[in-house]
């Protein structure tokens, strides 16, 4: 029986269907005792019939991924034109903003209306003003100007651009800096007797933020911790938007105390107040000086004003 089946298995082997199927005869072996048949490499057809059903099967995603490309670059950019006003406190960090929809593969640009310098194309910038730096974060439509330690020219008007078919798309930022101010109440000069007590008043006004500190000056020494001269300050704490205030207090004056005084902040205008104090004869004579000084002056003026008439007299 034994002969009779492996006679039956070659004459199917041997048979032209067989051969058709694209068996590799080299490699086909057979295991009569198990009953399993081990073929060889798929023919030409065979793999050229596989390519073209799995070229079939993802040939919607590259499509759909090509309409999508061609849909982006037809599209035109969009940019919002309302200009904006932004303010900054003078040494501070200033962010312009210039959102764009649909960008694809063009540049959005920031150019200084001042002098219409192109500071940047893209990420790249155009100066030598290392304060000067283009933030942008993947997937964001936002490029924004960054200035560092803002300075009083950087006031004025910055545009960013980007094109289109249309045209030129363009936004316009008006950049403000802000410049706090110290401002000392009451005179210019305050005249006070030995023995008094002096109480001079600073405010830090137009400042956005609160400043970090508040130092007097006597001439040229900060004298904020001078209390073994008998001199304290005190300086209250402001909240964002509101006048800083600091209170320079003398509790005994003494003629050594007269002098200059300022008030000054970081990035602030400095302001100045002079002290005069006197004892005794010092006082008088300090009024007197002053007296006499101010007759001096009016009669400087009054004889500069008769010699103006009187030439004008003159010449007609």
């Amino acid at each position: 029986m034994a002969p009779a089946l492996l006679v039956a298995l070659l004459a199917a082997l041997l048979s032209p269907s067989t051969q058709k199927s694209g068996v590799d005869w080299e490699t086909a072996t057979s295991s009569f005792g198990v009953g399993q048949l081990r073929i060889g490499e798929p023919s030409e057809a065979e793999a050229a019939a596989a390519e073209a059903a799995l070229a079939a099967e993802n040939a919607p995603a590259w499509r759909e991924l090509w309409q999508a490309s061609l849909e982006a670059l037809r599209r035109e950019p969009e940019l919002n034109a309302t200009a904006e006003t932004i303010r900054a406190q003078l040494g501070s960090v200033a962010f312009l903003h210039c959102p764009v929809r649909h960008l694809a593969e063009r540049q959005v640009s920031w150019v200084r209306r001042r002098d219409w310098h192109i500071i940047s194309s893209g990420a790249f910038v155009y100066t030598n003003d290392e304060r000067f730096q283009v933030l942008h974060r993947e997937g964001s439509e936002d490029w924004v100007l960054q200035i560092k330690y803002v300075q009083k020219r950087d006031n004025g008007t910055y545009e960013c651009q980007v094109s289109s078919s249309n045209g030129a798309l363009s936004r316009q930022v008006h950049l403000q800096v802000v410049v706090p101010e110290a401002l000392i109440l009451g005179a210019e000069e305050l005249h006070v007797d030995a023995g008094s007590a002096v109480r001079l008043v600073c405010l830090i006004e137009n400042s956005p933020e609160p400043p970090q500190y508040v130092f007097w000056y006597h001439n040229a020494r900060m004298i904020n911790y001078d209390a073994a001269r008998g001199v304290s300050v005190q300086t209250a704490a402001a909240t964002r938007g509101s006048r800083t205030q600091s209170t320079l207090s003398v509790h005994r004056a003494r003629p050594d105390h007269s002098g200059n005084y300022s008030c000054r902040a970081p990035n602030a205008e400095p302001a100045h107040i002079y002290l005069y104090v006197s004892e005794g004869s010092d006082k008088m004579a300090a009024t007197l000086s002053r007296s006499a000084a101010a007759t001096n002056y009016s009669e400087t003026t009054h004889a500069v004003l008769f010699e103006s008439v009187e030439s004008l007299s003159l010449t007609y």
